[in-house]
Parts: structure tokens; sequence; C-alpha cells
């Protein structure tokens, strides 16, 4: 049976409209008409690589020696060092309390060695019934020694600290209510300090004496075994400490 000829041109005419529409496609991509392989439909590759998503340029790196933002430097100079640096007040604090404290020429002949060097060193506090004087907030610039007798292996500590207030006279009169928790020991007056105090603790056979000059106090402390005997030492080495601070 033969095909009408009105059905072959219908055919004809799409097939032609088919074609004409893929060569307006293919125009219109501004790409070449490759549709025969399937590359039309890959990925097109950016004309300029990473262009768009380069990194800074060197001068923002923050490299020493470029440009752009400034590289962190560590301050030198005068300003770096001023807070580490001791200042002269302090070095000549130093000195005067290192002067101050016994030596092994007094103590030597007293029958004490030395145990550990003279050392920086913090205040001891003051008994429980002295509330009001707190040698660790009100000196500054302590050095302690200790000692030890040699025969009788009694343990001596020395600290001697400078005032912050300027006298330190007055640390060693506020601190007379330590007869409330303790033993007052009546020393003789003693050349070469501008006030004193001397106690036994009645817990332990310890005894302490303070020593004011100027702005500087030297704390002692003895403890033998016996308060009879620590209070003999202490009567003994007080003058030999208020030398030291009448000679510094």
């Amino acid at each position: 049976m033969g095909v009408p000829w009105s059905e072959v041109f219908c055919l004809r005419g799409r097939g032609l409209l088919l074609v004409l529409g893929v060569v307006l496609v293919g125009g219109c991509s501004g790409r070449p008409n490759d549709l025969s392989d399937g590359s039309y439909y890959a990925d097109a590759r950016p004309a300029a690589q990473g262009s768009s998503v380069a990194g800074p340029p060197a001068s923002a790196s923050g490299q020493p020696g470029q440009s752009g933002q400034p590289s962190a430097r560590p301050a030198t100079g005068s300003s770096a060092t001023s807070s580490s640096a001791p200042t002269a007040s302090a070095q000549q604090d130093g000195q005067r309390v290192g002067r101050a404290l016994l030596t092994e020429a007094v103590l030597g002949p007293e029958g004490f060695k030395a145990v550990t060097p003279a050392r920086a060193g913090d205040p001891r506090a003051l008994p429980a019934c002295v509330t009001d004087v707190d040698l660790r907030r009100e000196l500054r610039s302590g050095r302690q020694a200790d000692w030890q007798g040699v025969r009788t292996a009694v343990p001596l500590t020395q600290f001697v600290g400078v005032s912050d207030k300027g006298s330190a006279a007055d640390l060693v009169r506020r601190a007379k209510r330590v007869n409330g928790c303790a033993t007052e020991v009546p020393l003789a007056s003693v050349a070469g300090a501008d006030a004193q105090l001397a106690w036994c603790e009645k817990t332990r056979p310890a005894c302490r004496v303070l020593l004011a000059k100027g702005d500087l106090l030297a704390d002692l402390e003895v403890v033998a075994n016996s308060e009879a005997r620590s209070r003999d030492l202490l009567t003994q080495l007080a003058p030999k400490a208020a030398e030291g601070l009448a000679a510094r």
C-alpha cells in the first residue's frame, strides 16, 4: 500500500524543522556544533585559570621587610627592661641590708657557724596577739641568714628588712602588744638601736628580738632546748645585731 503524498510532505517538514532547530542552537551558543561526540555538553574550561581565586599579593603577607601590614617586633630599649631591672634605690637597699646582717667574723667567736648564706627572704609573722603590725606588708628588700651552734646545734635565724614607711622604730613600738601572748624579755638598752623589743614564746623555747635603726629592722630568733638558754643567748647576741645596724 502506498503512503499518501500528504503524509510524506508532513514527515519531511518535521525533519526539516528538527534540523533547523539544531543548527540554530549551535549557532547561538557560540561553540562548534559537536553534538556527534557529546563534547558539546562537557563543562567549559574558564578562560583564565585561578584569576578569580588568586591569593593575596606578596605585599600583604606581613613578612618582615615587605610592605603591607607591619610585622610584630619585640619592644627594645629602656622601656622593655625598666620593669625587670632593679632600680638604683632597690640596689642601695639591698646593699644596706646585706651590711646589716651578722657575719661569720662576728658569730664565729660566739660559737655559731653559717648553715645557709644570706639570701632574699620574707619577714616572719609576729605572734597572733599583734594584730596591727604585719611585717610582711610593711618591710621590703629583706634578706635572711641561718646559723647553728657549733657544739649545741642551736638554730639562729636573722632577718633584716627596710620599712616602707621610713621609720622602723614605729613598727617596734606598735608591736609592744606582744606581751599579751608572750613573755617580754627586759633587755638593757642596746647601743645603736632606735627601738628594741624582745620576748620569749609561751608554747616553745624560742626567743626573738626586734631592733630598729632608721628605716632598717633586724629580727633575730634563737631556739635552744630551754627558754632560759634561749633568753641568755638572745641577751648575748642582741648587741651584736644592733652593731650591724649601726654600721650599715
